[in-house]
């Protein structure tokens, strides 16, 4: 299962001119990982960075319905 998983953390702030830039790199890597065999993505829950990586993945579970989205607590 470990070579089928990604998880995710980043920053709680991140600035508006930057957050449309990190969202297109987040869809264009996620997309690259699922093409691999990637299918489980791992993300905490905090605002920011987590976010943006769960709705990312959210998003590309319409075109890849076998993607899980794992909330990972701490």
């Amino acid at each position: 299962m470990k070579k089928l998983t990604c998880c995710f953390t980043g920053h709680r702030l991140i600035y508006k001119e930057d957050a449309e830039t990190i969202k297109s790199d987040l869809a264009n890597v996620i997309e690259s990982l699922i093409k691999q065999g990637i299918i489980y993505f791992g993300v905490g829950g905090a605002l920011g960075f987590d976010m943006y990586a769960a709705e990312t993945v959210l998003k590309l579970r319409e075109n890849y319905p076998g993607v899980r989205l794992v909330l990972v607590l701490p």
